[in-house]
């Protein structure tokens, strides 16, 4: 069973790694959202949403 979970945050990690190193997509004052340019909001929202598919991951690969 542990083999499954570093397989699934191998994985999840691959993918944040590449949503944060695209930068020159979401490198762009417009759009704005709350007074706050794409660059900041995008990854402000990656955050919480990393943290929260780790522990869904965590929680269902236990045994």
């Amino acid at each position: 069973m542990a083999g499954k979970f570093y397989i699934a945050v191998a994985v999840l990690t691959l993918i944040f790694i590449l949503l944060y190193s695209l930068l020159p997509l979401y490198s762009k004052e417009n759009p704005t959202f709350l007074g706050l340019p794409m660059f900041y909001w995008y990854q402000i929202i990656l955050m919480p949403i990393g943290a929260l598919v780790f522990f869904a991951v965590s929680y269902l690969i236990r045994e």
